[in-house]
């Protein structure tokens, strides 16, 4: 079972400077950004495959012009390795609001295939529920205006319709003309005027029925659920008529258990082999088990009559609580960013497992609109509590810790002013930018980065904007900047503010860095009336005395120590994302361990039309047996790789044994478990995760085994049980 994240740009400086808070280059396009794929390495990354969503690609035109460029595996941004495989889809999520999809289906092949990705989702339309009695009528926001908006819809029209506005595209895919001529091709949108939404509501829904601004349906579910049918029926055809890279995966919306499960044997019909349950990302657990369980019955019960294996991904799911069901229903791939998104959102967001789970520290930058004496002084009092936590996990003294920033911290000022009256006209301050300034003041200044740290961001713009002013011809008031930093220094004698409390408690007790130590220093900074975080106290209190830090094996943890579990910006709070999701993945792999059945290639697989076609005649007794095994993946292995048992044949073969040797090892990096199927007892590696299977049966035993199902598992009869107890 493989496990993909979205991608939504979730990327951090890979040379972020943490203590001094600073990007490695201002320039965003000139920053090494580093994925999650590129903090771990290739056995540890914590995800098996990544999902890229049209509607994500298109929030940039830069990033829509690259990735179609060059493919995702070589585009020099994102840079997938090519052992990761893709997902994409059209993000129906993002068009949720507008009445059809805003993609035709040979736009979408031409853009899987631009992308290079490895599978390609049909397009689908989220099936939403509607509490109005009287349907769902949607609006091209495109015909509001300033004399007429959404708040001027009369109230006994929206208490009785569910409305949705959207701006509506320029131009609909062909499937709109056979739903709604009247939206199709309209080249201008006229505005919308209260005489339009004179009258009672059915009166108004009666001129909204030709309306090129309106599309009204009194069983809005149900039109959704076609047009998801009717383009996989489409794109299949064009699909099959094509030479494409890429699988087909069909996607399929219901709003039950038997709307899903009727929905399925559709797409089954139409020959697709890897399908996609849609629509249930945010749903309640037990909801999602009902609709995977009657799913994954029909599923084994088309297997069981074809002899064939079916792919099934559940989008937007990733319960802890649901992988027996899951794996049970014989569910292929999951995806979500959850546990990634829950890094910066509410609380609880450093994640050691399912049971513990922790508050971040809130270390707050100050809050645009802040004057500078503020702004300051929340910068001061973020690096007194920073520069304690660092000493209290170095087990260091927390007051010399303190000590040290702020004697530091006034050099600065000192040595700015000098700076100042040395420099303030150099060449180097002719451009134009501000960040190429900004740039130049901070790598040309001796203490630039430490005056960025202690004093925050607002003092350096307003150097940087006075430097940009400031000409030798034309010299700017001097005492401009020195106001500046008359401000920064009235703030810092009321500096440090807790280090005698922290010292005598390091004097009484003889030792450092204990937590007594670290609350004074926190409670202090919480309890400002410029924080104001006292409610979050309890919750610190719980962070600190477990150190969860010190317990974790990713590399984020093992390099940045207590940084990860600081709230502060994207450079911290998305590498704790990454960690989210690396603890996510071991649960992962502890309830359904990552399993690869693998039998070995001949020169007969060369030129077949998939690799299932080989199994099932090389392999007969085995393909029989195994062919709806729960959980595990299934290939074919030669010196090339693994070649998964959906997959075209390939178009050449390497029978070399040390490379077949070599793949075997790389690939058990990966997998908890390899099954090598040798019915004649003759080959051997020395692989430690490798285990030689003579028997197709000793297959489906150890793979059991491992699950810990019951030995007399089968996937009809189980999920059968499954749903009698729902």
């Amino acid at each position: 079972m493989k496990f993909y994240v979205p991608e939504w740009e979730d990327a951090v400086d890979a040379r972020y400077d943490f203590v001094h808070d600073e990007l490695s280059n201002l320039n965003k396009q000139e920053r090494e950004r580093h994925f999650i794929w590129d903090i771990f390495d290739y056995e540890t990354t914590p995800i098996d495959g990544v999902l890229i969503s049209r509607e994500q690609v298109e929030d940039s035109r830069r990033k829509y012009d690259r990735v179609t460029e060059h493919g995702v595996y070589d585009d020099p941004q994102l840079n997938i390795p090519d052992w990761l495989p893709t997902i994409s889809d059209c993000g129906a999520w993002g068009y949720k609001s507008l009445p059809f999809p805003r993609y035709g289906n040979e736009g979408m092949l031409q853009f899987y295939e631009s992308l290079d990705v490895t599978v390609g989702v049909t397009i689908d339309h989220l099936v939403l529920g509607s509490g109005k009695e009287k349907g769902r009528l949607y609006l091209d926001e495109r015909a509001l205006h300033p004399d007429f908006t959404e708040s001027d819809l009369p109230n006994e029209l929206t208490e009785q319709v569910d409305v949705m506005v959207e701006e509506w595209p320029v131009e609909w895919p062909d499937l709109v003309k056979r739903y709604e001529e009247s939206v199709y091709d309209v080249s201008t949108v006229e505005p919308f005027t209260h005489d339009d939404f004179e009258g009672t509501v059915h009166d108004i829904l009666g001129r909204m029925d030709e309306d090129p601004r309106a599309v009204y349906r009194e069983d809005d579910k149900q039109i959704r659920y076609e047009i998801t049918l009717e383009n996989a029926v489409e794109i299949r055809e064009l699909y099959d008529e094509g030479d494409w890279s890429f699988r087909l995966m069909a996607a399929f919306q219901g709003w039950d258990p038997t709307t899903y499960g009727e929905a399925l044997d559709d797409v089954l019909q139409m020959g697709y082999q890897y399908v996609g349950v849609g629509g249930v990302a945010g749903s309640q657990l037990e909801q999602v088990e009902k609709i995977v369980t009657d799913v994954g019955h029909r599923i084994a019960q088309f297997e069981s009559e074809h002899e064939t294996r079916i792919d099934t991904h559940v989008f937007g799911f990733a319960k802890t609580d649901g992988f027996e069901t899951i794996g049970r229903a014989q569910m292929s791939s999951i995806d979500s960013a959850s546990m990634l998104r829950a890094a910066w959102t509410g609380g609880n967001n450093y994640h050691l497992n399912s049971d513990e789970r922790f508050d971040a520290i809130r270390v707050r930058y100050a809050a645009p609109g802040d004057d500078l004496e503020i702004a300051v002084k929340k910068s001061m009092l973020g690096q007194e509590v920073l520069h304690a936590l660092r000493a209290f996990d170095d087990e260091a003294s927390i007051s010399s810790h303190i000590r040290s920033w702020y004697t530091e911290a006034n050099l600065v000022l000192d040595a700015l002013v000098d700076y100042l009256e040395v420099h303030r006209h150099d060449e180097r301050y002719d451009a134009r930018l501000l960040r190429e300034i900004t740039t130049e003041f901070r790598d040309d200044f001796e203490h630039g980065y430490e005056l960025q740290a202690s004093f925050g961001d607002d003092v350096r713009k307003k150097l940087v904007k006075l430097l940009r002013a400031d000409d030798a011809d034309d010299p700017t008031d001097f005492d401009d900047y020195l106001r500046i930093i008359d401000t920064a220094r009235e703030v810092a004698e009321g500096f440090p503010r807790t280090v005698d409390r922290v010292e005598a408690l390091e004097e009484s007790s003889g030792e450092v860095a204990t937590f007594k130590q670290i609350w004074t220093v926190l409670e202090n900074y919480a309890s400002s009336e410029l924080i104001e975080d006292e409610d979050l106290l309890e919750g610190y209190r719980k962070t600190l005395r477990s150190r969860p830090w010190d317990r974790c094996d990713c590399p984020i943890c093992e390099n940045l120590g207590i940084e990860v579990a600081i709230f502060r910006g994207n450079n911290r709070n998305r590498r704790r994302g990454f960690h989210n999701t690396y603890r996510f993945y071991q649960q992962f792999k502890h309830d359904l361990p990552k399993m690869l059945v693998v039998v070995p290639a001949d020169s007969s697989l060369f030129g077949r039309n998939t690799v299932e076609e080989y199994l099932s005649d090389m392999y007969e007794d085995l393909w029989e047996v195994i062919h709806d095994v729960p959980v595990a993946e299934i290939g074919v292995l030669d010196a090339n790789g693994v070649h998964e048992w959906w997959e075209p044949g390939p178009t050449s073969i390497s029978l070399d044994p040390i490379g077949i040797s070599e793949e075997l090892e790389r690939k058990s990096g990966r997998y908890d478990t390899v099954l090598y199927y040798d019915p004649e007892g003759e080959t051997r590696f020395d692989i430690d995760s490798v285990e030689f299977v003579d028997k197709p049966q000793g297959i489906w035993d150890q793979i059991l085994k491992r699950l810990g199902y019951e030995s007399d598992f089968t996937p009809n009869r189980d999920v059968q049980i499954q749903l009698e107890e729902f």
